[in-house]
């Protein structure tokens, strides 16, 4: 390895770790401290009472109805008393001293051992008003004086930390978290069991048969395997919720919301991946073994299971893992199927972004349980695969067969079928994107308002998502080419596998995981890059960045080393070889992953929804946020959706056009 290619590929290592590993490790940090404890204090009716579901740590004594102790286990002790309705006096068995001041709905004070953070909340009143609350400080000597609104509810979240496992006890100890834990493997395996009876019968169909619409049928599955989730999980619901259009015409007691929903949805999410990783496998397969184990006497349907499906089993085992992973990771879906399923990303979610109830330690506790559940998927992945050999001796290219009538029937039945119910949100979207949305509801007039508002006052979040997207795909071509490079042409002992490795850490973390350790890492000076354009960016360009590199790299194994040998006799020095000649041959091979960063950034929802905000926000985000929130008009959110369909298909369709002569 040369000098300049060594300093490069010790440059990237560096890097990498930096943006991949140490915001991992601030996660771990994070899941290990366990801070003092919180809880809240509720005014009504001139009575105070202690009421908080986060009372773990505190053991409250209400001694009268206006005077409370509260004891943390190392016996630090914290009184409030309600003076007069509306003026509360904190103490404690240490000094207090009021650090900072009420301003807006909080304040803080801090004692020699502890830290405390003090909130205010006021209900509604009977008639959904709200006024600006009362809320201001004093120091009494040693105690803190309150004013605040009479009914009101105060939390006290006591913020020093200390190294423990309590967040993992909790963590599996209480039902909630558990549940979150049972319901997300459940959507995980039955989803991705019934996309596979799905996908793969019709994969080995279409990698057998010659037929006509071949070709129509590979590309629009691979169209649906770009299409956002949360857009398909919103179009169900519009059609079979319980007063969805489908039960509503039919008259149906019935509903999609619920568990079922989630796995209904996330199986047409994750079935293109399965079939396009198995179509590869069962194409590639070498006939002259199925050939032998007929000439055996061996049936059709014992040669599939006993010679097929065992030679395929790396492309259908590695489609099984992408699509798992896709279906463990997926945020938008059971956000929007079922507020009231707990699920794993939800939940991290919510804690971590709850700023009245939420716990950051505990977030970060679900969220390396979520890396550690990826890993455990990955490592049963490599055990079915591990110790075994699925190569051929020759690779003599099958010959496709025409289909006998009934098995025609039965590939175009099997695949209008699936396709028609995977694209079935796309028809109610563009639809619905030409319909009068109002408080929420759309009805039958049709309009063309929802684009004009779009193309006039609307481009904002447009211009982010291809900024963003476009950025990153060049930072993953330029420098995902180069660390290819590096890997099958310049390796090392150390570097290389090290560099090949930290890269690939960002495809096995799930997206809410990856964006918690990014806000850890990068929310405070002199690296405070949350809620910008940059770090929008960087979440692409590092979580994309695997595509680049391993389609550069298969790429790179089809150029054999005398072209470079070639130029370098004539007098030129690597860096102009890789850059002039390497490089544009990669190029051609590497526009896949190309394509891919482009599409995933565009679509990126899981990361995306904590990293950003205004007027930084993408077009998935938007969406998003006029499909959960309650009398949006989802009618603009659906001409946004026909929009980013068009910019994901049109480079979808470039790809697919050019592969088209090999699939047929």
């Amino acid at each position: 390895m040369t000098g300049s290619w060594r300093f490069f590929s010790v440059t990237c290592l560096i890097g990498a770790l930096l943006l991949v590993v140490v915001p991992q490790l601030w996660i771990v940090a994070t899941a290990f401290q366990q801070d003092g404890g919180a809880f809240t204090l509720r005014f009504r009716g001139g009575q105070m009472q202690v009421e908080t579901a986060d009372l773990v740590r505190f053991q409250p004594t209400l001694d009268t109805p206006t005077e409370a102790h509260l004891v943390r286990p190392d016996g630090f002790v914290i009184t409030a008393t309600q003076v007069e309705p509306g003026q509360t006096r904190i103490a404690a068995s240490e000094p207090l001293t009021l650090t900072v001041p009420a301003a807006g709905t909080r304040f803080a004070f801090e004692s020699p051992s502890t830290r405390f953070r003090v909130e205010q909340s006021v209900p509604l009143d009977i008639f959904g008003n709200q006024s600006t609350p009362v809320f201001k400080t004093r120091q009494d000597g040693e105690e803190i004086i309150l004013l605040h609104e009479e009914r009101s509810f105060l939390r006290l979240h006591d913020r020093v930390t200390s190294l423990s496992f309590s967040n993992f006890r909790e963590f599996l100890s209480r039902s909630t978290y558990l549940e979150a834990i049972k319901n997300s493997l459940i959507v995980t395996l039955v989803a991705t069991f019934l996309a596979s009876v799905i996908a793969v019968p019709l994969a080995w169909l279409v990698a057998r048969f010659t037929f006509r619409g071949r070709a129509v049928v590979i590309a629009l599955i691979t169209m649906a395997s770009v299409t956002p989730p949360f857009l398909g999980a919103y179009a169900w619901r519009m059609l079979f919720g319980s007063t969805g259009l489908v039960t509503s015409a039919l008259g149906l007691n019935w509903t999609i919301l619920g568990i079922h929903g989630v796995i209904w949805v996330i199986m047409w999410l994750v079935y293109p991946l399965i079939f396009l990783m198995s179509l590869d496998s069962f194409t590639g397969v070498d006939p002259t073994l199925r050939e032998s184990a007929m000439s055996l006497g061996a049936k059709p349907r014992k040669s599939f299971w006993s010679v097929e499906v065992p030679t395929c089993l790396p492309g259908i085992v590695t489609g099984l893992y992408m699509a798992s992973m896709q279906a463990f990771s997926d945020f938008g879906t059971p956000f929007i199927i079922s507020l009231d399923l707990v699920m794993l990303p939800k939940l991290v979610y919510a804690e971590f972004l709850n700023e009245t109830g939420g716990n950051t330690s505990v977030a970060s506790t679900g969220a390396l349980l979520m890396v550690m559940i990826a890993m455990a998927f990955l490592g049963v992945q490599r055990l079915i695969l591990a110790g075994r050999s699925f190569a051929s001796v020759t690779a003599r290219k099958q010959v496709l067969q025409t289909p006998e009538c009934r098995t025609a029937i039965l590939i175009y039945a099997l695949a209008g079928t699936v396709i028609g119910l995977a694209f079935t949100p796309h028809v109610v979207i563009i639809i619905t994107s030409f319909l009068e949305w109002r408080v929420g509801t759309v009805t039958s007039i049709p309009t063309l308002q929802n684009y004009v508002e779009l193309f006039t006052s609307r481009m904002g979040a447009v211009f982010v998502s291809l900024s963003t997207a476009t950025t990153a795909t060049f930072l993953c071509l330029t420098i995902g080419l180069a660390i290819a490079y590096v890997i099958v042409r310049k390796g090392t002992r150390v570097v290389t596998p090290a560099l090949n490795g930290v890269v690939m850490i960002p495809y096995i973390i799930p997206g809410t995981v990856f964006a918690i350790g990014f806000i850890l890492a990068f929310n405070q000076p002199p690296l405070l890059l949350t809620g910008t354009w940059f770090i929008l960016v960087l979440s692409y360009f590092i979580r994309m960045l695997p595509f680049t590199v391993k389609t550069g790299e298969a790429a790179l194994y089809q150029i054999h080393p005398a072209v470079e040998d070639a130029a370098m006799s004539l007098g030129a020095k690597p860096a102009r070889v890789f850059v002039q000649i390497v490089a544009p041959m990669m190029l051609s091979g590497a526009v896949t992953g190309m394509t891919l960063v482009f599409l995933r950034s565009v679509t990126e929802l899981s990361s995306t929804i904590l990293l950003y905000r205004p007027p930084w926000t993408p077009m998935s985000a938007v969406i998003f946020q006029n499909t959960v929130s309650p009398g949006a008009n989802f009618g603009y959110a659906a001409a946004m959706s026909v929009l980013m369909m068009v910019i994901l298909y049109v480079p979808l369709a470039f790809i697919t056009l050019k592969r088209r002569s090999a699939l047929q």
